[in-house]
């Protein structure tokens, strides 16, 4: 019974996430595009990407 409850949570929580998959990347790409240009303003690009690079490879792992 554990199991049903389980995977029926992941099954809700998963179409939650892919129905709002469209507003999440754009989001995302607006957040990204306003630290690129930030950084571009500042002349911090290479200190920003190893930054991002950082938490891109933090999540990454985690999900491997």
């Amino acid at each position: 019974m554990t199991s049903l409850i389980a995977l029926a949570t992941i099954l809700l929580t998963s179409v939650l996430v892919l129905s709002q998959l469209p507003g999440i990347a754009r989001d995302t790409y607006d957040a990204l595009a306003g630290c690129a240009a930030r950084a571009r303003a500042d002349h911090r690009l290479p200190q920003r990407a190893a930054f991002l690079a950082l938490w891109a490879m933090i999540f990454l792992l985690s999900y491997l």
